[in-house]
């Protein structure tokens, strides 16, 4: 596709609509996506593919009429075809309860900060080779699984309400490899994330793998009672929860309709440990950061709890009509979530020396929310969960749920590391939308309910 072709076309078709009086969003998503699969020691899927979307909106008084076109923008008829799709669904949809939002571009951004053409063409070759290096390294009496997500994404943005146009560029990637035991079932998961190429290192993923299997292979697991327990969470099982926490109590829809953990509160009210700020920071380079919503809003720091306190909720455009709020910069899947880090050592058993029995969880599994209105997740431990006592290792552990509540977590902290990560929690069975978090590595809280434990890993 010839961009600035494509932008030019889709310029004139917004200019045409405006003077018709049509209040119409475009917003052209473009996306190269490359993704590799490891199974049984072996790479068992190897596909790319290349996707241009085009996404109209228009709003007729209270009705809302969308449209999506895949395919190459190749003149203004074939836009303004699909401007008319839009046009027509608005007419004949029934009107909502509420005035919908007019999308409107608040300035001309164009950004290129998190793009590495040499990811966004990476040849699949060299993926394979890593893990061809990872397992011949570490083992291949082992089972090795796992996925490795890489490619761009591009956003052009106009609507007929200026003629201000966002665009953004970026390239991310997410690495899976999972190690299984063949006969004792347990399983070492390592990952890695980034939008650079050279943010991947193959040699760590090795050296991690090798300074946890001894581990596994020579210490007598052991299975935890239920009870509360001192519980350290690694940055995925941080990310998972955090993410959890964040849909169900600080957007606005569950808030408004009170069904999220935190609609018994307001702003000001203490609702985590003091040592806890969170931020939607989108000029984090830990996460993907994108400098505009898919209404045309410029996102800035936006403060979601700051030492503990409730700050802010985040709004939808859809929400923020519906209740009369102000929007956020929010429409989008693609928060750029930052837990800021603490003072406590990047090492964990130094950091854990006092405490006595700890468990630590890299990263939970099958997670859950049995009850969003009171803040209740549950999640199991399955990869690298081990138990420490005094600062050293005591052995692994079988697969123990904890079941408690976000405020337990957040709320009963003893440590947080003074080390951030990026964390990716971006799903790819969809459009490519990359998400990250920046986490400290991990944070340690007091008397956290293990509600269950596996005679097994």
């Amino acid at each position: 596709m010839n961009t600035n072709k494509a932008h030019e076309i889709i310029s004139a078709v917004r200019a045409n609509a405006a003077a018709r009086g049509i209040n119409a969003t475009f917003i052209l998503h473009s996306e190269k996506s490359h993704l590799m699969r490891l199974g049984n020691n072996s790479v068992s899927l190897n596909t790319s593919e290349s996707l241009i979307r085009l996404d109209i909106e228009v709003i007729n008084g209270k009705r809302t009429g969308v449209h999506t076109q895949m395919g190459d923008i190749t003149s203004e008829e074939y836009v303004e075809k699909a401007l008319q799709i839009a046009v027509n669904k608005a007419e004949v949809a029934t009107e909502k309860a509420y005035q919908p939002i007019m999308n409107v571009v608040e300035a001309t951004i164009s950004e290129n900060a998190q793009y590495d053409q040499a990811l966004e063409n990476l040849d699949p070759a060299f993926k394979a080779e890593a893990y061809k290096r990872v397992i011949k390294e570490v083992g291949d009496s082992y089972n090795f699984s796992g996925s490795w997500s890489s490619g761009s994404v591009e956003l052009f943005m106009m609507s007929t309400a200026n003629n201000n146009t966002a665009y953004h560029i970026g390239t991310d990637q997410s690495f899976i490899v999972v190690l299984k035991h063949p006969e004792k079932k347990w399983e070492l998961q390592q990952k890695q994330t980034g939008w650079r190429l050279e943010d991947f290192r193959v040699e760590e993923v090795v050296k991690k793998f090798k300074d946890l299997l001894p581990v596994y292979e020579n210490i007598t697991p052991c299975r935890l009672e239920p009870g509360e327990y001192t519980v350290a969470l690694g940055g995925e099982a941080l990310a998972e929860v955090l993410m959890m926490a964040s849909y169900t109590g600080f957007y606005g829809r569950p808030y408004e309709e009170k069904q999220g953990w935190t609609a018994k509160n307001k702003k000001g009210d203490q609702i985590f440990n003091e040592a806890v700020t969170i931020v939607d920071e989108p000029s984090d380079d830990r996460t993907f950061g994108f400098g505009f919503d898919l209404t045309g809003k410029k996102r800035q720091t936006f403060s979601i709890v700051k030492n503990g306190m409730m700050q802010n909720l985040m709004y939808d455009s859809s929400t923020a009509a519906k209740y009369g709020r102000e929007l956020t910069g929010h429409n989008t899947g693609s928060a750029s979530i930052v837990l800021k880090p603490g003072k406590d050592p990047e090492d964990l058993f130094k950091a854990v020396s006092s405490l006595g029995k700890v468990v630590y969880i890299p990263a939970l599994h099958y997670l859950n929310i049995p009850n969003a209105s009171q803040g209740i997740f549950t999640g199991s431990s399955r990869f690298n969960a081990i138990l420490i006592e005094n600062g050293t290792v005591s052995g692994p552990i079988f697969s123990s749920r904890i079941t408690d509540t976000f405020q337990s977590i957040f709320g009963n902290i003893k440590k947080i590391s003074e080390t951030s990560e990026s964390i990716n929690l971006s799903d790819t069975y969809g459009r490519r939308a990359p998400v990250a978090y920046s986490l400290p590595t991990y944070i340690v809280s007091e008397k956290i309910k293990i509600t269950d434990s596996a005679d097994s890993f």
